[in-house]
């Protein structure tokens, strides 16, 4: 089929529709109003007061002030995301795929969480602002269906566990090196005609978010990752985990800062680094001990032999002691009260004395007598957790298989709008 959108119609309809989007805004709508069709996608068509109540919804999720300027140059973005939501739906609908209201509900509940509002509340909250409920539903919908669809198509997606060793390896060579999680903004380049027309819907958003936008919210109205419905949040991130260029623009930011739009062979990014933490080069795992404290008080004004009595007793309890219940023991006929059980303790909360007992202690041993303020001290490990902060071959392949299915994603709209008869009306 031939498409009859180009940049130069969607450039020549903008301020076509932006003025009929400002005056619609100024005014309630009538719901009997014929205002026209925006575009026609394979016979369905996307009215105008769609293309309004989403340039709504954009400034309202986004903490976007959509003055006339901004519409104009947002206008056509939107629109285009309206018809690919448009391709998805009936592509999900030829496949049989059914959104259900439970389905509609979930979603409503999602970005009632996202946003802070209590269950049940985003309706009258879009009702107040002048936005009619079947706008949220009609964003939902298509996103649904699209990963339904992409659901079916998990089989095509084979991960091998080369791939998992090869970004496990990746990711243990970088362990000294800062984590960063950082929330993405996506915007693909399906043809490379489109480049210029894509880096200027980047600079626009960019320029969204440098006069207060929301970026979250951004993310979930344009960005084609699949971290969107996430307000593009992509977690902790070591380094390695990241292109080369995308982790090198990260590498540049402070927390709080947006990177200007990156091009790689995909398409641009626009990234924020949320935070940063620096790693600890041997922190291949999480090490917490469970200890036993035997502490004796000794005072300044105590007599000598009733001091050498209690060391007396430490000694010939690291001599004899094999257990931790036998420590408690000890601690019960010696009346400690600060004698006692810690569990889940990390060495780095220890103080400096006691830390460097255990760095070489051996589980079920007792440490060497400690001499602290108020008394003397000794400890044994009970109990040794390890547990790997890298992240599991499960994880790594769920990342590896979301990437992929994203591209397969791009590739099967990108196939829908090339085969589909797109009638962009001025």
């Amino acid at each position: 089929m031939i498409s009859k959108f180009s940049i130069s119609t969607s450039l020549k309809i903008c301020a076509v529709m932006v003025a009929v989007t400002l005056s619609m805004m100024a005014t309630p709508l009538r719901a009997q109003s014929p205002v026209g069709v925006a575009a026609v996608v394979n016979d369905d068509p996307i009215s105008i007061i769609d293309l309004v109540e989403r340039i709504k919804l954009v400034a309202v999720s986004s903490n976007i002030e959509m003055t006339p300027q901004r519409s104009n140059e947002m206008a056509p973005q939107i629109l285009q995301q309206l018809i690919n939501e448009k391709l998805q739906m009936q592509e999900a609908e030829r496949r049989d795929i059914e959104v259900t209201d439970e389905d509609i509900a979930r979603g409503k509940s999602m970005i009632e969480q996202n946003a802070g509002l209590p269950d049940g509340a985003l309706d009258p909250y879009l009702t107040q602002r002048q936005i009619t409920p079947g706008t949220i539903e009609n964003q939902i919908r298509p996103q649904v269906a699209w990963q339904k669809l992409l659901g079916t198509m998990r089989n095509e997606v084979e991960i091998s566990e080369a791939e998992i060793d090869d970004n496990l390896e990746r990711i243990i060579s970088n362990q000294g090196k800062p984590r960063n999680r950082v929330q993405e903004i996506f915007l693909p380049v399906d043809n490379p005609q489109d480049s210029t027309r894509v880096y200027q819907s980047a600079q626009e958003i960019l320029g969204a978010v440098d006069q207060g936008a929301d970026f979250g919210g951004l993310a979930r109205q344009f960005s084609a990752s699949a971290s969107a419905a996430n307000g593009g949040d992509l977690g902790w991130l070591y380094a390695g985990e990241m292109a080369g260029e995308l982790q090198q623009a990260v590498n540049q930011l402070q927390p709080g800062e947006v990177s200007a739009p990156i091009q790689t062979i995909r398409g641009y990014h626009i990234l924020k680094l949320l935070d940063r933490r620096v790693g600890d080069a041997n922190a291949v795992t999480d090490t917490r001990l469970d200890l036993y404290q035997l502490f004796v008080p000794i005072s300044g004004d105590m007599p000598q032999d009733q001091i050498d009595n209690r060391m007396a007793v430490l000694q010939n309890t690291r001599e004899t002691a094999d257990s931790c219940e036998a420590m408690a023991n000890v601690a019960v006929d010696l009346g400690s009260d600060l004698s006692g059980k810690m569990e889940g303790i990390s060495p780095g909360e220890l103080s400096g004395p006691i830390r460097q007992a255990v760095s070489n202690l051996d589980q079920g041993k007792p440490s060497n007598v400690i001499r602290v303020d108020g008394g003397a001290l000794m400890v044994m490990i009970c109990n040794i957790t390890e547990e790997s902060n890298l992240p599991t071959r499960q994880d790594i392949e769920n990342r590896l298989r979301m990437e992929r299915l994203d591209i397969l994603a791009r590739r099967k709209l990108r196939e829908l709008r090339r085969q589909a008869f797109i009638d962009i009306r001025t």
